[in-house]
């Protein structure tokens, strides 16, 4: 606790560093610089550049193509550790539907499917990936070794773990309810681990980080992209909903610097001032090249990480493009809240891109901040601190506790 001396030090000091602030000229800024965008390279217009909104009522109500809408979301243990050097991690995956459906008379939600993913850095056997169902629940159980893993390790486990189960429980609900057409499923987060994927480019990390040659990891790697093309060849739409948007794609394409620090404050920027009661989207947008430092070859401009990526692709690399829009909600706190809407560029040679956004909008209206198949799934998705604590004190494994946890904290 700060004592009376230093919190008004602290504050004096945080006043004085706080600049004159003028919100208009900050969000007409943020126009000038929308509207000029270097949109040539590594991201293309693929609807006109612009941005609207709508008030939220009218979205809800508006009524859109898809009958069903369908909703998954995982939840995760986080990484654990212990005190032999050994990492697990578990994730589970649950989809629900609006209107409510049942499966094998059984709801949607009652079907599960579970990740369990770990690493040790002790001699263990090599590594291992199996994948099997047993009634409700399917289980991918991954074993991953230091010979293909030894650093980032909370950062790879965690996302093979998330992309183990939440794909292949979307394939797995998708195939069993023969998704068409008239079908929308939303994801909670991004359509492809883009971040997991560097790793299988940068031939700088050979030896530290090798999931090129972990064919365990690869299937896991492959499964966003095998969903892509089961939602393209089933006719579904299907796109992720990102809540937390942390990249700098647009800000990339600016003639000149902002003050913005991600996309994310950019877009707000756009859009302050938007009532409460409306929703402001902009255009859909192309990622055609990321970019990347890779040792050998040093800065890149930005590579098309589809063609570079060693994985297989049943489709030509541009299909799995990603396509994506922002949407800015001013009804939550904080100053609103604004999330990026992706979908693979191939879901958009079937859908039409207005179309499917404007569904998109509408079941956000619908909820708030997110659509409500979403916030259900993350309900009935999430794994609890308590759930969490059993399962370590259960392990038999000799806990990796710190300080803070050894005096009673949250581990």
């Amino acid at each position: 606790m700060l004592s009376a001396d230093a919190k008004r030090k602290l504050l004096e000091e945080v006043q004085e560093f706080s600049l004159p602030f003028d919100h208009r000229k900050w969000s007409e800024e943020a126009g000038r610089s929308f509207s000029t965008m270097k949109l040539d390279g590594e991201v293309r217009s693929l609807t006109p550049l612009g941005y609207e909104s709508a008030p939220v009522l009218e979205l809800a109500s508006r009524g859109g193509p898809f009958e069903r809408v369908l909703g998954l979301d995982g939840g995760s243990t986080r990484p654990i550790h212990f005190s032999d050097g050994s990492t697990l991690c578990a994730n589970q995956a649950v989809v629900v539907s609006e209107p409510q459906m049942e499966l094998e008379r059984m709801p949607l939600e009652a079907f599960r499917t579970l990740a369990l993913l770990s690493h040790s850095f002790a001699a263990s056997g090599g590594p291992q990936a199996e994948y099997r169902e047993e009634g409700l629940v399917g289980l991918w159980r991954v074993h991953i070794t230091r010979d293909y893993l030894r650093r980032d390790v909370d950062h790879v486990v965690k996302g093979l773990a998330d992309s183990a189960s939440e794909a292949r429980h979307a394939r797995r609900m998708a195939a069993r309810l023969s998704l068409g057409k008239d079908d929308l499923l939303i994801l909670d987060g991004n359509i492809f681990p883009i971040g997991l994927y560097y790793y299988l480019i940068g031939e700088g990390n050979r030896f530290e980080i090798d999931l090129v040659s972990n064919g365990g990891a690869i299937t896991i790697l492959e499964g966003h992209l095998r969903l892509a093309e089961l939602a393209a060849e089933q006719g579904a739409a299907y796109v992720g909903i990102n809540k937390t948007p942390r990249t700098r794609y647009l800000l990339n394409c600016l003639h000149e610097e902002g003050p913005w620090a991600e996309d994310r404050q950019f877009i707000r920027a756009l859009f302050w001032g938007l009532p409460k009661d409306e929703l402001g989207w902009t255009n859909w947008f192309i990622q055609k090249r990321y970019r990347a430092y890779l040792s050998s070859r040093g800065p890149a401009e930005g590579i098309d990480i589809f063609q570079e990526v060693k994985l297989q692709l049943k489709l030509h690399p541009e299909d799995y493009h990603v396509a994506y829009f922002f949407v800015y909600d001013p009804r939550t706190k904080g100053g609103g809240s604004v999330l990026k809407v992706e979908t693979p560029q191939i879901i958009l040679r079937q859908h039409d891109p207005q179309e499917l956004q404007l569904s998109v909008v509408e079941e956000i209206a619908r909820g708030l901040g997110v659509p409500n198949v979403i916030r259900r799934a993350d309900s009935r998705a999430r794994i609890t601190q308590r759930e969490r604590e059993f399962f370590i004190k259960n392990s038999g494994l000799p806990l990796d506790l710190g300080y803070n946890q050894g005096r009673g904290e949250p581990w």
